[in-house]
């Protein structure tokens, strides 16, 4: 993993970040950027595309095809220390990082391809689904809309 890492740091693919201590690596996550194609999500949801599509863009684009995103390429975290909450504050690093990256650049939602073992994890953390097509998948793409959560940021 880490040799594919230093790889995609290389290309400008995937940028990973490594928690470590005392000769042990804790933790590891990879972010890059994506996008959230138009036609994935009416396909996915078909008439429930329509709600989610008003609650994501208030001043819909004509001709909107894409929405910026953020994915969470890799997140692993130790088994010796999974139940630590390691992983839930990487998420919300990642959720901080894209909330801090509006100000210059516009992510709407983060995504993630989560191994089936993950999946009550990223629920957890308010993670959807992007189709049920995927669910006998070992991987099935999930995304967090940062809506709400942007929203509840700029109240403060």
């Amino acid at each position: 993993m880490f040799n594919k890492a230093k790889d995609y740091l290389k290309e400008h693919l995937a940028t990973t970040f490594i928690i470590e201590g005392n000769e042990i690596t804790y933790a590891y996550y990879s972010i890059l950027n994506d996008s959230l194609r138009v036609e994935q999500l009416s396909f996915a949801y078909k008439s429930a595309f329509q709600r989610f599509l008003k609650n994501l863009v208030t001043h819909r684009k004509r001709h909107l095809e894409n929405f910026p995103a953020i994915k969470i390429g890799r997140l692993a975290v130790s088994k010796n220390i999974q139940i630590s909450g390691l992983g839930k504050m990487i998420v919300n690093n990642v959720i901080e990082y894209a909330i801090n990256l509006n100000e210059n650049c516009a992510c709407k939602i983060i995504t993630v391809d989560a191994y089936s073992q993950s999946l009550g994890f990223y629920e957890k953390m308010g993670f959807e689904y992007f189709t049920e097509n995927d669910s006998h998948e070992s991987e099935r793409q999930m995304f967090l809309d940062l809506t709400p959560i942007i929203k509840t940021f700029h109240d403060r």
